[in-house]
């Protein structure tokens, strides 16, 4: 494979991450006790080591560094662009900077008395009242042992199986330019977060110590490796920042539209209070206050679907209960409808937690789309084959075609689009659970609505 500098890699993106947004990530979110930076230049190792040591420091914790590479000046210079008083942390034992050959190869390298230096090291730095132990290595040291990389690699994983239970978070580097394919591919697999491009990235491809082998490995890429848990966290992240972004606008809409309207709902009560006005005028004030109050409805049952479609359980339930409570419910809202049920009761599906909310929506837009003054919805439980389980809410009227549309289709266009929420309710729950919802052809006057689930055996 022909090597690209990484910042023609970095080029590929839409927005590259920076030492600042490192910094950020490195402070609010839980950190793994043993992480990994893969770097191409002097300058991206710097970086992100200084960013690191930085929020140790900042953090209450004594940071070592173990340089093989850069010299105790290139540490000290990083860290002072930083605003750090490198002396005075130094005097104070907030930071110690040692040659890793010094520490790792001084009597021969020996992955069990090198676990038990660095966990005497970090039960010191507690006592010392500091947080715990940030420790940063230049993984270069190894090029100056007889031992083979694979023996490296499992004192790595021997340190990951000891991390969980150790005040210490460290931080192994790996040049690219020095160590080749397989090797960074090995190391990334004994990593469970890397640093890549400045950005704190949750390593697809960690294996957990108890399952590592160090041996018998087929060729590995670990560019395409390293892009890929790239790529991951980059589009984790803009979804996490995109959905962020929705949920604040949709919060101010909804609180600006349930209060405005309401005020304007208000208003037009009292208009409609005057005596004065025509018959006309109050017949227009009762449509423009029915309308207000649909759309505050509105604003209400999408408040309600956030919170119902959040993070939600999905696992197998009894179809029983989640159907008696919908038609309890419902009939509870609506006492003059007659909801029937019929069919298989003990049918144990793969479900979201939230499944009698979605059956009692579409149980209630059977009821209320019916004009008539006696509705009935008939709801029916079948078994079609050995691995689904069929719900049928059947009733008088019709589901609109751009209704059918919308949801068949999964989006709603400008020239396009449905009248309401509930539906759509219905849908994000039974797809939660794989499931599938579809409006099967029937009869001139009649609605059916047919959701399918996965059955569980019991």
């Amino acid at each position: 494979m022909v090597e690209r500098p990484e910042a023609q890699f970095a080029a590929d993106t839409t927005r590259q991450a920076t030492t600042a947004d490192l910094r950020t990530e490195l402070g609010s979110h839980n950190l793994t006790r043993h992480l990994a930076l893969f770097y191409r230049s002097n300058e991206a190792q710097l970086a992100a080591t200084t960013a690191f040591l930085v929020e140790g420091l900042q953090s209450g914790h004594r940071c070592i560094y173990l340089l093989d590479v850069n010299t105790a000046a290139d540490i000290k210079s990083a860290l002072r662009r930083a605003n750090i008083d490198v002396e005075q942390r130094i005097d104070a034992g907030d930071l110690v900077i040692r040659d890793a050959e010094e520490v790792y190869l001084e009597s021969g390298f020996d992955p069990t008395k090198m676990i038990k230096t660095l966990e005497t090291e970090a039960n010191v730095s507690v006592e010392d009242g500091y947080d715990g132990l940030w420790l940063a290595g230049e993984n270069s040291w190894c090029f100056h042992t007889e031992q083979s990389f694979d023996h490296v690699l499992d004192f790595e994983a021997d340190f990951d199986a000891a991390c969980p239970n150790l005040p210490v978070t460290a931080l192994c580097q790996y040049d690219l330019k020095r160590f080749n394919e397989t090797s960074a591919a090995k190391a990334l697999r004994t990593h469970e977060q890397i640093i890549y491009r400045n950005q704190l990235c949750k390593n697809p491809f960690y294996i957990p110590p108890e399952d590592y082998r160090s041996t018998g490995s087929p060729e590995l890429n670990a560019q395409l490796m390293l892009e890929q848990a790239y790529s991951l966290t980059s589009a984790r992240r803009d979804i996490n920042e995109r959905e962020q972004r929705l949920g604040i606008v949709n919060r101010v809409l909804r609180h600006n539209i349930r209060n405005d309207l309401n005020l304007v709902r208000g208003t037009l009560k009292l208009i409609d209070e005057e005596e004065s006005l025509s018959g006309e005028s109050h017949q227009q004030l009762a449509t423009a206050i029915e309308h207000a109050e649909s759309v505050v409805e509105m604003a209400e049952k999408a408040r309600y679907i956030q919170q119902t479609t959040g993070d939600t359980t999905v696992e197998p339930q009894q179809l029983g209960p989640h159907i008696k409570t919908a038609i309890e419910e419902a009939t509870a809202e609506y006492s003059a409808a007659d909801v029937q049920f019929s069919g298989a009761n003990e049918v144990t599906v793969l479900a979201d937690e939230n499944l009698d909310i979605a059956l009692r929506e579409a149980i209630e837009n059977g009821i209320v789309h019916q004009d008539t003054d006696s509705q009935t919805v008939v709801v029916s439980v079948s078994t079609p084959s050995e691995d689904t389980a069929q719900i049928e809410i059947q009733n008088e009227g019709a589901i609109p075609d751009v209704e059918r549309y919308s949801l068949e289709k999964g989006e709603e266009t400008p020239p396009e689009h449905s009248s309401g929420l509930g539906l759509w309710l219905i849908k994000w729950v039974v797809e939660n659970a794989h499931g599938s919802i579809e409006f099967p052809d029937s009869s001139a006057g009649e609605a059916r609505l047919q959701i399918e689930l996965y059955r569980v055996p019991s």
